[in-house]
């Protein structure tokens, strides 16, 4: 009985270790994911600026070129890509599964690029190796470094034709929930995408030409799309972590209640039986003391 309580109580101190290790990785992930969706808003508001720009560029380019249609971007005759965004860590359910099994499903022509370790490992796994990847940010204030690279490679692969069409796939929680996947074309460019600018209005003064500003504004847009997909994942990512710790956490308050009251049962066990055994020695020695009183 007591080595059987010292194994309740040795389990039950183990338990109590991956509590606190749980609250910690919970905190963490409440903490990114809170400082990720103040950040989202204005990585929205400054895509939605790109936008409002390059719809005044085209305007203008228009006007220069007749309405011929712009080339949309930074991207040539290559194969199509899908830039998937993903954990880099684990502990996220099964978030990390759904995004990489979604990426397995797009046509098999197209070039899997990732970011993110965790999303890059698991393909391989599935005998998919990345064309492309690289690490996801692990904090907040990393994610514009890891679009800035995405964009790099995008441009080199683009300047060998080696890029067509693009397409982001990412996760996308709405104040916290549980994450949702997305997909989004990159590129070529929609001009209907962007805002018009008001029929009659006056034009917006310009130092350079119309076709050069569209590709400044292309980078700038492109850029801003990737830093925006980067930041929906990573506050999904940790909502997906959240999300798994709460239930773990749950999970171990459960199991530290039915421990605590299988080591107080044992206890009381182990008192009883002390109890018998003080009663039956006393009870056996009194016996023989009155034994030996009547020899």
């Amino acid at each position: 009985m007591t080595e059987r309580l010292t194994e309740v109580e040795a389990r039950r101190a183990s338990v109590q270790d991956l509590s606190a290790v749980t609250d910690a990785m919970r905190a963490l992930a409440g903490v990114w994911l809170q400082q990720a969706l103040g950040l989202l808003g204005g990585a929205r508001a400054y895509a939605a600026v790109i936008e409002r720009a390059l719809g005044q560029a085209l305007a203008l380019t228009d006007a220069e070129t007749g309405g011929r249609p712009v080339n949309g971007g930074k991207n040539g005759e290559g194969r199509p890509v899908l830039l998937l965004f993903a954990p880099e860590h684990g502990f996220v359910g099964a978030f990390a599964e759904r995004l990489v099994e979604a990426a397995l499903a797009a046509p098999k022509d197209h070039a899997l690029w990732v970011v993110g370790s965790r999303g890059a490992a698991l393909l391989e796994e599935r005998g998919r190796a990345a064309d492309w990847a690289s690490p996801m940010a692990t904090r907040a204030d990393g994610v514009p470094a890891t679009a800035r690279a995405a964009a790099e490679a995008l441009y080199k692969a683009a300047a060998a034709h080696r890029v067509g069409p693009v397409s982001l796939l990412f996760g996308q929680t709405i104040g916290g929930a549980p994450p949702e996947i997305r997909r989004e074309t990159l590129l070529p460019l929609d001009p209907a995408r962007f805002p018009q600018p008001t029929p009659g209005g006056s034009p917006p003064l310009t130092n350079l030409p119309p076709a050069a500003l569209v590709n400044r504004l292309i980078d700038e847009y492109v850029f801003a799309r990737l830093a925006g997909a980067a930041m929906e994942s990573f506050a999904a990512e940790n909502a997906a972590r959240l999300a798994v710790m709460l239930t773990v956490q749950s999970n171990i308050e459960a199991t530290l209640e039915d421990l605590t009251g299988v080591t107080r049962r044992l206890r009381q066990e182990d008192v009883t039986s002390e109890l018998i055994e003080l009663a039956t020695g006393a009870e056996a020695l009194g016996g023989a003391r009155r034994r030996s009183g009547q020899r």
